[in-house]
């Protein structure tokens, strides 16, 4: 039996802060803390109170250094907010209105020099926060204090060192602004945040095989999706979606049939890629074939035109995202 990606149990690193400004309370604080008493079947979670200061908002990265997490969910108070607030982007700029903790205060500054003048969240918040429990708002303003400063130094250690998760995928982060008990109760607050960790880390993961067919004179076959079909127009390496227990020689024969009427022998392995779309995450391998038969028998029941192409022409076409990656690694074994 085939081991599926999504078997194993995920690891979350959950943060929150300390109160700041002379408070006694932060709402990120007690979350953070509430969550470190309760035990979820199906993922663990670490959890971690950051001081308002730097030292805090460089603590998720040096924990990136070490651990290896499926997930990080970044916490924080912010008082003019009624109702929860997922960040897009984090900025790169501290501007300082009130000292942090350790008594800095920064007019205005870059947070890394060398960065970006902004970086956004490594997930498709939109496509995968649908249907939330409660009531919430997207956000493009995570401030310019500590809470973005935080958001961003772990998004530039994670895109600039391609961090990735236990599936080869970039590191799903997230930064949430949460508003005071008063606007949303605590164990409302508790039940969005776990909601959120399973749309995450239990987004759709697809095993998709590929055919590299080449015919006699070494072009290699590519087709284009019709336009009734998922992708419309793109152009890719057919093949498709594995069954349960199926495996990629076995399902790959399968798609090969049923998607153009041919038989194939696989030769070899050629790569294997993999790529986040916005509603699914796809593990991609591609394997070196050649038809079986006569080729004349070939119907197109999902592709409206097929091409056969020299290696060094493959690269001029509109593929689908996860296909143009295996153009790639093609052209570059030749």
């Amino acid at each position: 039996m085939r081991k599926r990606l999504t078997m194993r149990k995920p690891k979350v690193l959950l943060t929150g802060f300390e109160p700041f400004d002379g408070a006694t309370f932060n709402i990120s604080e007690k979350i953070v803390s509430e969550f470190s008493n309760l035990r979820f079947d199906n993922f663990s979670v670490e959890t971690e109170i950051l001081t308002v200061d730097e030292k805090g908002s460089n603590v998720v990265c040096k924990k990136l250094k070490n651990n290896k997490f499926d997930c990080i969910i970044m916490l924080g108070y912010n008082n003019k907010i009624k109702k929860i607030n997922v960040e897009h982007k984090a900025i790169n700029k501290i501007q300082m209105k009130i000292k942090d903790n350790s008594g800095r205060m920064i007019d205005s500054d870059f947070i890394i020099s060398s960065a970006p003048n902004e970086l956004f969240s490594t997930i498709s918040l939109e496509k995968l926060f649908q249907e939330s429990p409660i009531e919430f708002d997207f956000s493009s303003n995570a401030g310019t204090f500590i809470c973005n400063e935080t958001y961003f130094r772990t998004l530039e250690k994670i895109y600039s060192k391609n961090i990735l998760d236990k599936q080869n995928k970039i590191l799903p982060c997230v930064f949430i602004h949460l508003p005071l008990d008063t606007f949303e109760p605590v164990s409302k607050q508790i039940e969005f945040i776990s909601w959120a960790i399973q749309k995450i880390i239990f987004q759709e993961v697809l095993d998709v095989v590929a055919a590299v067919i080449r015919n006699e004179k070494g072009e290699i076959l590519v087709a284009k999706r019709k336009h009734d079909q998922p992708h419309p127009g793109k152009w890719e390496f057919p093949g498709g979606k594995l069954l349960p227990q199926e495996n990629d020689v076995e399902g790959l024969k399968r798609e090969i049939n049923e998607e153009l009427n041919l038989n194939i022998e696989v030769t070899s392995f050629c790569g294997e890629i993999t790529h986040q779309y916005e509603e699914y995450f796809v593990k991609l391998k591609a394997l070196n074939s050649k038809v079986i038969g006569d080729i004349s028998l070939m119907k197109l029941y999902v592709h409206d035109e097929i091409l056969w192409l020299p290696v060094e022409k493959l690269g001029f076409l509109d593929y689908l995202d996860a296909n143009l990656k295996l153009v790639k690694i093609i052209q570059n074994q030749s």
